[in-house]
């Protein structure tokens, strides 16, 4: 037996409680797809306008069944009007939801959102005090009506409104359905898929296909809505896998970003490769890589065929670091390649500053002590395999202390600087030259003999007197030399240095301002 309805004293037949149980399953499935997007924390893009559109769809499709089922209420289509509270909620809650995922999320400042809060704010109060004013249902409403068909002008603003609404939501969804690929593409889809039925049923109730005559299938069409989102959200990692906003990820990088197809051809670029080539995507996409990068053939026959690496190139123009990484779809087919360049020619700068701080002497800047033996070393072991003899000479300016003492640190700084100057260019281009503390420097010459070696120190005496002889207060600056040769491969470095100090000791013993050799 049927079951008579408490408002209209019309039985309800099986069908319609069978229609009010799939409408309370419906409600009990957006129920839970809710729930567990309120699980997800931090909240991502997009979740908590979901979880309200949710939660509105479960309040529309639970009430409208309650409601079909002759459930009682304190007044005439209670359990019907009741369903407002959930119906004016979704296409606000739908468009924001579409805003997020695509990008628009700085719209969404408080105003806007208020703003989206006062229609239906007003089409409820409006709604549930219709008997005051008529504005609602303007005296349209049948007695034993399962639906809201028709009204006064605040029916007609919010169906044309919430319509609106909604397609711009759907709009937005397939604009970044378009923009997406890989799994956010699916993830899109899927829901897109479920509002899309929506739709149809919008438009087979216009054209009067209704399949259950007096009855509204919109909130049960809406729940293959919330089966889609459901299904995106367990099947696709919905709101777990968040996409990144490709002008964001892409456009927005300072990386310079291709990607070349599994033919070989531009597919994509970003504005910092742009720039870097020369020209706009639309022009060059789809050309050759050869021709892309025509003016670095080089690099080109280098890396045409490499699937992956990680390297450096230098350029005319920059130091970049390079990196080219294989890309390949869900089934591992090979897609092309993307290439991600780093201009790092500051870096490089940076590196070889403290590189030469590492090396050089801060004030001379020739060879520090450190960077002067591991030169050195170097030298001697060429010396062990060629057996060519090696001269090293240690230089100390004679009586610094009082160039200091007379006219100050600033003044010996300037003559140790014009000293090495001196020095720097009476010498061979494979001779090394270095401060080796103080007032002390050293003097490596490779391939170089006693007899060779003295000579050089003899012109490097006499350019040392010449270059302080012009001044206005001519400065007397003297220097003593201690020389030592490398012959016998059974030597080391050490013996050689040793040696050179013990005569350049013996140099200053002496009275200073000469040349002494040590064999």
């Amino acid at each position: 037996m049927g079951q008579e309805s408490p408002f209209t004293g019309k039985l309800m037949s099986p069908p319609n409680i069978l229609y009010s149980a799939f409408l309370m399953l419906a409600g009990m499935i957006c129920l839970i797809a809710g729930i567990i997007v309120s699980q997800r924390r931090p909240f991502p893009p997009g979740s908590i306008p979901l979880m309200v559109l949710l939660f509105a769809l479960s309040w529309w499709d639970s009430s409208y069944s309650l409601f079909w089922a002759g459930a009682p209420g304190p007044i005439p289509f209670f359990w019907l009007d009741i369903t407002y509270l959930g119906t004016v909620i979704v296409p606000a809650a739908l468009l924001v939801f579409a805003m997020e995922l695509s990008d628009l999320g700085g719209w969404l400042k408080k105003p806007f959102l208020l703003s989206l809060a006062i229609e239906p704010l007003l089409v409820t109060i409006l709604l549930w005090t219709d008997p005051m004013h008529g504005l609602f249902f303007a005296g349209k409403r049948l007695e034993n009506s399962a639906m809201i068909l028709d009204g006064g002008p605040v029916f007609l603003a919010n169906l044309i409104y919430s319509y609106l609404v909604l397609l711009i939501g759907f709009i937005l969804l397939i604009r970044r359905f378009i923009q997406t690929a890989g799994i956010h593409r699916q993830q899109i889809g899927v829901i897109l898929a479920g509002l899309s039925i929506t739709w149809l049923n919008s438009i087979i109730f216009i054209i009067g296909l209704n399949p259950i005559p007096g009855a509204d299938n919109t909130p049960f069409s809406f729940t293959f809505a919330g089966l889609a989102f459901t299904y995106a959200i367990l099947r696709y990692r919905f709101l777990d896998i968040v996409p990144i906003a490709r002008h964001l990820l892409i456009e927005g990088m300072s990386d310079g970003v291709i990607v070349i197809d599994a033919q070989n051809r531009l597919a994509d670029l970003n504005p910092v490769a742009e720039q870097v080539l020369g020209g706009e995507a639309k022009l060059i996409l789809g050309t050759p890589v050869r021709e892309v990068f025509s003016r670095w053939p080089d690099l080109v026959a280098k890396f045409h065929d490499v699937m992956s690496i990680r390297t450096e190139v230098q350029t005319e123009r920059a130091h970049l670091d390079v990196r080219i990484s294989p890309l390949h779809d869900q089934r591992q087919n090979f897609l092309g390649r993307l290439v991600v360049w780093r201009d790092i020619s500051e870096l490089k700068l940076v590196q070889m500053e403290l590189v030469k701080l590492a090396q050089k002497d801060p004030l001379t800047h020739v060879y520090n002590r450190r960077h002067f033996l591991d030169l050195a070393r170097i030298e001697y072991e060429r010396f062990k395999r060629t057996h060519k003899p090696i001269s090293l000479a240690i230089i100390d300016l004679d009586h610094f202390k009082r160039i200091n003492d007379t006219y100050g640190h600033q003044v010996g700084d300037e003559t140790l600087v014009r000293f090495t100057k001196i020095c720097t260019s009476n010498i061979r281009a494979i001779d090394l030259f270095a401060r080796f503390g103080g007032e002390e420097f050293v003097l490596l010459l490779p391939e170089t003999n006693m007899q060779q070696a003295y000579k050089s120190l003899q012109r490097l005496q006499a350019a040392l007197k010449d270059g302080f002889a012009g001044d206005e207060e001519p400065m007397h600056l003297t220097a003593s030399f201690g020389l030592a040769t490398l012959s016998d491969p059974h030597d080391t470095l050490d013996t050689l240095i040793q040696k050179a100090d013990k005569a350049l000791y013996m140099a200053k013993d002496n009275g200073r301002d000469q040349i002494v050799s040590l064999p």
